[in-house]
């Protein structure tokens, strides 16, 4: 017994083992929480990188300057320049912009708002009043009616002005019920002076609290009466809100004492002149909430530069490449447009799509008379805001056009069968800035707004100058690797299957430069990571199935002696639901209410839900943070740079913005396209060569090509007719193409091609070298047509006559579009450089100027080669 005793005790070498095994343990599992915390919950590499709401500088007493212009009857002059004097009007808030270079006035507000006969209620003529609408949310989380600016706060005189250098701030008092200013406390300085004032009625309701030295409100004997007479002498005595707040703040609350606060919220609107207009700005800082209330939105000048009944002209929109809607059109029984800037947040959009729709990738509007106009452009908070647009008709007589700023969201819980609103905490830290150009009839009608903005954009080096003409890219993807299922064993996985080798793509490089085709720029999809729906990008591994490193260098210098480039594919915010070393629970963006991370997936063609993977896992997606696009970005510049690759395509940092609403650390879709930018910046570098898809505004500043660019508008019924606004800014700046001709269906191919030379993009495909049927049973199978070899002709065929219009304008600007017949079949697009393109969809010869435009067809004329 006692030998058996003593062989259970361990002997001093076993237990220092031990000890040994469990420090090693213990460190080991050390090293990782502090890997784990540094890389991921401590990582704050992102927070240098965001914009810090402007400085909220301190006004002084506002003070009209002498009006010698005498321009705007009724208002005081705030502020002027060489070109502009800015007006306003001290008891409505109203403000006028008087443009001393034609003599016309862009007023905030319809200046015979009040005898509107369509808007028939006090709601709809207290809006037309108003600078700014506000939607909000109470204290229990309950959206309320939205309150005007007009009828919350200057109707009932809650409005104070300050002088700011160049222009006027004005603050804006709303709450529920007028607000008096009777503060519970006052100092002696202020009881002094209202004591003097008016009826004197403040000596009779305050007495001093001899422990704080203060004036306090009598508990007893002061009636609503009393107030009023106070409230009075208080604006008599120059008392203002700033002043009641102050006061406020100096009560001394008891723990046990419920001191209910008033539902209501100072707003300050800042205006300054700029030299061809002016910028209006609701500031961060400027925005406060009292009483559990919560902004949730903000309808930002709703009426500024409104259009009435009798005048002619259109509202510029974005939708797409871009549309018009004509002033009183008669549709106003259809519904306003009303589209966010970039696309919804896929973090708070509907997983059910209701109807495809073209993406606004423009932050802009225009509103657009006879002889002048209105460029209105989204200095700060584009990714916040909706463009909303209406026509005479609906709730009031005019034509009106603004940015909504969504500056708080909500989400809905599900307890015990009911629906529970659960609102974020904080407004997002961004300030509302509209910058509003005035048009002379020097640039009149869409294509003026156009050369503006192109003009400023070059000015400010985001768009690059013209180049010479020459011939047009050939844009084409080609799809190296994708995953397919396989089994071994009886065991089933996934491999990668190889459409396209490397060699493969020098082939069809070479076919085409054969051809005649020089200028070739492929999108080199599925090269690494494990194919099309690859790993993320934090590392970098090129598929041995398609060649390796050498096979992709190989491929890179061939196209350069060819006088083709490559653009190595990477997709950088999405991950697919298969990726490897990818940290969902920490990496992933996710929902405020629920707090799961946001996965999505195709439009279900039976659910219409946006989580179908119909077979294919790898078609779920998730949403990387933003807070790790700094990182990720940085990831694939240095292994590009190791590559060797002066040149990248980035499938989805020029289409895409989200946030991610971690309760813990919300980035809201602001803060994410300040990181976006960044990214753009990291991965462009000295001036790498950048392939982008859809093109948003943010992108024109890095990218040099543009793939599935918008060429088309959605098809609302209440716009009236598509332009190639997009187009006309960035045409001679960036290339750019379409969607892949031989991946959408169409009735009449004629008909697209003529519509790429009238928009002036290049032809696109999407090809592979072994046969399409292949991918069959693959997450691609929709790629159904894309065979190298049968579409080689046409592809050939497409370009040559692309390209016979559009070589001789690849490097001009398109400084003019223009319908030359009610139906849309006969258009003139001029250049730059002197050519003019007449394109002709109808089925017989038409007449354009003396021209005679062949049917089907299209006529090149003037430039140097006449």
């Amino acid at each position: 017994m006692e030998n058996a005793e003593e062989a259970r005790v361990l002997s001093p070498r076993a237990k220092r083992i031990i000890a040994i095994i469990l420090a090693v343990a213990i460190l080991a599992a050390g090293g990782y929480l502090w890997w784990f915390l540094a890389n991921y919950r401590f990582y704050n590499v992102y927070k240098s990188m965001l914009k810090a709401p402007e400085e909220y500088i301190d006004g002084q007493d506002f003070t009209p300057e002498e009006d010698t212009l005498k321009a705007v009857p009724g208002y005081s002059l705030a502020a002027q320049n060489g070109n502009m004097a800015l007006y306003v009007k001290t008891d409505t808030a109203e403000v006028a912009v008087y443009d001393k270079r034609n003599g016309e006035t862009v007023y905030s507000n319809p200046p015979d708002a009040s005898k509107d006969t369509v808007a028939k209620t006090d709601i709809h003529k207290d809006n037309l009043k108003s600078q700014f609408i506000l939607s909000y949310l109470d204290s229990n989380a309950k959206e309320g009616t939205a309150w005007s600016s007009y009828a919350k706060a200057v109707a009932n005189g809650q409005v104070a002005y300050e002088s700011i250098p160049g222009g006027v701030r004005v603050i804006y008092n709303l709450s529920s019920e007028r607000l008096l200013l009777v503060p519970d406390v006052l100092t002696k300085e202020w009881y002094d002076i209202l004591s003097e004032t008016g009826r004197k009625m403040t000596a009779r309701s305050y007495e001093l609290d001899e422990e704080s030295g203060l004036y306090l409100i009598k508990t007893q004997g002061v009636t609503l009466r009393n107030k009023q007479m106070i409230d009075q002498d208080a604006h008599t005595a120059g008392f203002t809100m700033e002043d009641y707040e102050e006061m406020q703040a100096l009560r001394v609350v008891e723990d046990d004492e419920e001191t209910p606060e008033t539902l209501s919220f100072t707003i300050a609107l800042e205006w300054r002149l700029t030299d061809d207009g002016v910028e209006a700005c609701i500031p961060y800082e400027g925005i406060h909430e009292f009483g559990g209330g919560k902004v949730r939105a903000i309808q930002f000048l709703p009426f500024f530069g409104a259009a009435g009944s009798q005048e002619s002209g259109y509202i510029v929109l974005p939708d797409g490449s871009g549309a018009i809607m004509r002033f009183n059109n008669g549709k106003s029984s259809f519904p306003q447009y009303n589209k966010s800037v970039y696309d919804m947040d896929l973090v708070d959009s509907d997983l059910t799509a209701i109807q495809y729709a073209e993406t606004a990738r423009l932050g802009l509007f225009g509103i657009m008379r006879e002889d002048s106009g209105i460029l209105a452009t989204c200095e700060r908070g584009a990714s916040l805001a909706n463009i909303v647009a209406d026509v005479a008709g609906r709730n009031n007589s005019y034509n009106f056009a603004y940015f909504n700023f969504n500056l708080r969201r909500t989400d809905t819980l599900m307890i015990t069968n009911e629906e529970v609103i659960v609102a974020e905490k904080d407004l997002y830290q961004t300030d509302c800035r509209v910058r509003y150009t005035l048009l002379t009839d020097e640039h009149t009608g869409y294509n003026g707004l156009a050369e503006v903005y192109r003009q400023r954009l070059t000015e400010e080096g985001t768009l690059s100058a013209a180049e010479e003409a020459g011939d047009i890219p050939f844009y084409y993807d080609v799809i190296g690797g994708v995953k397919e299922t396989a089994h071994f064993v009886g065991i089933q996985y996934l491999r990668v299957l190889p459409m396209t080798t490397f060699q493969n793509a020098r082939d069809i490089i070479e076919i085409l430069a054969g051809e005649g085709i020089s200028n070739q720029k492929i999108n080199l999809q599925g090269w690494m990571n494990g194919g099309y729906y690859h790993d993320p990008v934090s590392s970098i591994s090129v598929l041995g199935t398609l060649g390796g490193k050498s096979g992709l260098k190989k491929l890179t210098e061939a196209a350069e002696a060819a006088g083709a480039k490559v653009y190595p594919d990477a997709a950088i915010q999405f991950i697919t639901d298969i990726a490897k070393h990818f940290k969902a629970s920490q990496e992933a963006s996710r929902y405020y209410a629920e707090g799961y991370v946001v996965k999505l997936g195709v439009i279900n063609p039976v659910t219409l839900r946006r989580t179908g993977v119909i077979g294919y896992n790898e078609r779920a997606y998730m949403l990387l943070s933003p807070k790790f696009l700094p990182r990720y970005a940085e990831a694939l510049a240095s292994a590009a740079d190791k590559l060797g690759l002066d040149s990248l395509s980035l499938r989805d940092l020029a289409s895409e913005v989200h946030a991610d609403k971690r309760r813990t650390n919300v980035i809201n879709r602001e803060a994410a396209l300040d990181l976006v930018d960044e990214a753009f910046k990291t991965i462009k570098g000295e001036n790498r060569d950048l392939m982008v898809s859809g093109g948003n505004d943010y992108s024109f500043g890095y990218a040099n090509h543009v793939i599935n660019a918008p060429l088309s508008r959605t098809p609302y019924p209440i716009l009236d007719e598509e332009i190639p606004l997009w187009e006309m800014i960035v045409h001679g700046s960036i290339g750019y193409c379409g969607q892949a001709i031989n991946l959408t269906q169409s009735s009449d191919k004629r008909d697209d091609l003529l519509h790429l030379v009238e928009y002036g993009a290049s032809p696109h495909y999407t090809f592979t070298w072994k046969d399409s049927a292949e991918m069959k049973y693959t997450g691609l199978n929709e790629n159904f047509a894309t065979t190298f070899s049968a579409w080689k002709d046409d592809a050939v065929k497409d370009y040559e006559y692309v390209n016979g219009a559009l070589k001789y304008v690849s490097g001009a600007q398109m400084t003019a579009f223009e319908r030359l017949s009610d139906g849309s079949t006969l258009s003139k697009v001029s250049y730059s450089n002197g050519v003019v393109i007449y394109v002709n969809y109808a089925d017989e010869p038409a007449q354009a100027d003396t021209l005679i435009v062949p049917a089907k067809g299209y006529l090149v004329v003037g430039g140097e080669d006449k």
